[in-house]
């Protein structure tokens, strides 16, 4: 018989959930509690003021009894959490404010930079297969955009810089397999992002490249007609230098 082997799992890409050592879900209904929860894992081991949390949860007006409803969201945020204290888990009071430990292991926006990182760092070395397995490994634990429906603004800036990372590691991904010469397995894929992000020019310039590699010259052709003309009606310029000079190597025959 086989056992399978779960770790205390913090998600917040895509809905947000909790996963105990033993695979049960932990649930944390209330949207207040949510949104604290989302603040704090997003400032590991850092101390969220009171005051902050307070303006996270009502930005517009505090009502009078702002400061004891956080402390009874923080309270009962503590007691569901308690069951994960084996496992290093631990919400605390530090003078005006609380602070969540959570080990990194058990974080997936933290497991997603860190691969992204790696990956990064070995592009740039050179190491162009260890590089597209671990981009690959950050793109498989994107479950969607950072704790959607939480609207605080902690979560709303981090949305943005974590879309900004996950585009920025398709992208990377992509320029790891045309490196090793894998240019039918990126295409999809860029068809689909050039679509999602139209004024992009870096994603049609991967585009023109992975076409061009499988000798598919009169669509390279075709998808640069395509962004010159996105460009011209929607935003009234020219794409930019590095995109012409791919566009005029295809017309010239050039191999990639």
């Amino acid at each position: 018989m086989f056992h399978t082997t779960f770790h205390t799992t913090f998600q917040l890409l895509g809905r947000m959930a909790i996963v105990d050592g033993g695979g049960r879900a932990i649930n944390v209904r209330a949207a207040k509690q949510q949104a604290i929860l989302a603040v704090l894992l997003l400032r590991p081991g850092g101390v969220v003021s009171v005051d902050r949390l307070m303006t996270e949860l009502w930005p517009d007006e505090l009502p009078a009894t702002a400061r004891a409803s956080l402390q009874t969201y923080v309270y009962r945020l503590r007691r569901t959490l308690a069951p994960l204290a084996a496992h290093g888990v631990e919400l605390a009071t530090l003078g005006n404010g609380y602070t969540l430990t959570v080990p990194d292991r058990a974080v997936d926006v933290r497991a997603f930079e860190r691969r992204f990182a790696r990956g990064s760092q070995a592009l740039a070395a050179g190491e162009a297969a260890e590089a597209a397995g671990l981009l690959r490994e950050a793109l498989n634990l994107w479950r969607g955009p950072l704790a959607p429906g939480i609207e605080v603004e902690t979560v709303l800036c981090e949305r943005r810089r974590l879309d900004a990372v996950h585009l920025t590691a398709s992208e990377l991904w992509v320029e790891a397999e045309l490196r090793l010469g894998l240019h039918n397995s990126v295409i999809p894929e860029l068809e689909r992002l050039v679509e999602a992000h139209p004024f992009r020019e870096s994603l049609w310039e991967l585009l023109l490249r992975a076409l061009a590699g499988r000798g598919r010259r009169a669509e390279a052709l075709a998808a640069y007609r395509r962004v010159r003309d996105i460009l011209s009606t929607e935003l009234g310029i020219e794409p930019a230098d590095r995109l012409r000079r791919r566009h005029q190597a295809i017309l010239e025959g050039a191999s990639f």
